[in-house]
């Protein structure tokens, strides 16, 4: 049960005398949503900018690893193709020499170029068919990636906007309260002050069915009746609140 907070020195008995104090709680209440809205925009924004900073990392990894594989093909072809002028430099050389200690010498290095030509054609395929591997892969996410990263920046923008339109409307109703401030009598607003801070702006509410608005405990019975017969405003037992009757 809550405490109630005191109680203004003006009794309020009639429904008219509260008008103006649900005009400023109108508004405080707007506040409020635009306020947790605006932070819930913020929470939005980050968790979107986190993502949207993942995404390109994947796109870039993909990207890089496919680069990385490509430049592995290159530079296993330049190999294998600085290895075939070896070759036939070898082989010329064979037709030339006369002497059988040098043609032997030829021979192995000739053998030698062989060797590695082969060893490097297998790595070049196994090499060439992991790129293909990637370049499908890619194919696959890229896109999807991209179309993410597309929406992404598009709800950020639409996030923009909408704080902006929220700290504009803020502002405005900023102005609104203050005209409403002036309505209130200096001991009505000091009460309504303390105590939408304890009920978080909600310091006039309705009755229904004999419970109270707020805090959801039923008034007296006597008290109830008053409040149906007399059209008039009364502070719940409860928690404090003032309370009438919704017709």
């Amino acid at each position: 049960m809550f405490s109630p907070p005191p109680k203004p020195k003006i009794k309020i008995m009639k429904r008219e005398d509260i008008l103006p104090l649900l005009r400023l709680q109108e508004v405080d209440q707007e506040r409020d949503r635009v306020l947790r809205r605006l932070g819930r925009i913020e929470e939005e924004r980050r968790a979107l900018t986190e993502e949207l900073a993942r995404l390109k990392e994947q796109k870039e990894s993909l990207e890089a690893e496919l680069e990385g594989l490509k430049a592995e093909v290159r530079s296993l072809r330049e190999k294998i193709e600085e290895e075939e002028g070896l070759l036939e430099k070898a082989e010329a050389k064979l037709r030339m020499v006369r002497k059988d200690v040098e043609y032997k010498a030829i021979l192995r290095e000739k053998s030698k170029h062989e060797d590695n030509i082969l060893k490097m054609s297998y790595e070049l395929d196994d090499l060439t068919d992991k790129l293909s591997s990637k370049e499908r892969e890619i194919n696959e996410k890229i896109p999807s990636i991209e179309r993410r990263i597309k929406e992404i920046e598009e709800e950020l923008y639409d996030l923009d906007i909408e704080e902006k339109m929220g700290k504009n409307r803020l502002q405005d109703l900023g102005n609104v309260r203050k005209d409403r401030v002036n309505e209130l009598n200096e001991s009505l607003l000091s009460f309504y002050e303390e105590a939408r801070k304890r009920f978080n702006n909600y310091v006039v509410v309705s009755i229904e069915d004999g419970v109270c608005g707020g805090c959801g405990m039923r008034v007296p019975d006597v008290m109830f009746s008053k409040m149906i017969k007399d059209n008039s405003i009364e502070t719940c037992p409860s928690c404090g609140r003032y309370i009438y009757y919704k017709l």
